[in-house]
């Protein structure tokens, strides 16, 4: 929890995360199901994996995040 007594949304490390998927062609990101729904996507350097799951519009950028951050941590497992 942060001083606001809120809980803690990203991993210290989630800039970090997105700056080098992206440099190393890793992209996350939201694909339309519906008008209110959407699918995550990851194209990892050309393998594209869907989520099973739809997601709404705050929940697609919080899952955007975290797959940033489990990929960076997959490749850097030793800058936790």
């Amino acid at each position: 929890m942060n001083l606001m007594g809120r809980k803690k949304l990203y991993d210290r490390n989630y800039l970090k995360a997105i700056s080098y998927c992206i440099d190393n062609g890793i992209k996350v990101y939201a694909v339309p199901k519906s008008q209110r729904e959407y699918y995550v996507e990851v194209n990892d350097n050309g393998q594209i994996i869907r989520s099973p799951e739809a997601y709404n519009l705050k929940q697609w950028s919080y899952k955007v995040v975290e797959l940033y951050v489990f990929y960076y941590y997959k490749h850097n497992p030793t800058d936790k």
